[in-house]
């Protein structure tokens, strides 16, 4: 557990990227709170990459979400790629 084991704040961005680099590809976007959450409800699998910490910004674009991502532990949800 990063929260207590690392000490990450529970707002900390998260993202699964699954089956990175094929036409399927899809990135699920929370944060250290949410993701397991949002990995169930979305039915992640494997293969997928975990991407932790503000570098998640660059994963997602301003189409993703309609709007600019200034706070991506904000925006949560699927993001089809």
């Amino acid at each position: 557990n990063l929260v207590r084991k690392a000490n990450f704040p529970t707002g900390t961005p998260v993202a699964i990227v699954e089956r990175a680099g094929c036409p399927d590809q899809r990135t699920v976007v929370g944060d250290l709170e949410s993701i397991a959450d949002l990995a169930e409800e979305y039915g992640v699998q494997p293969p997928s990459t975990i991407v932790v910490g503000e570098v998640v910004k660059v994963l997602l674009t301003e189409e993703d979400f309609g709007r600019e991502v200034t706070d991506c532990a904000r925006q949560q949800g699927l993001v089809q790629s």
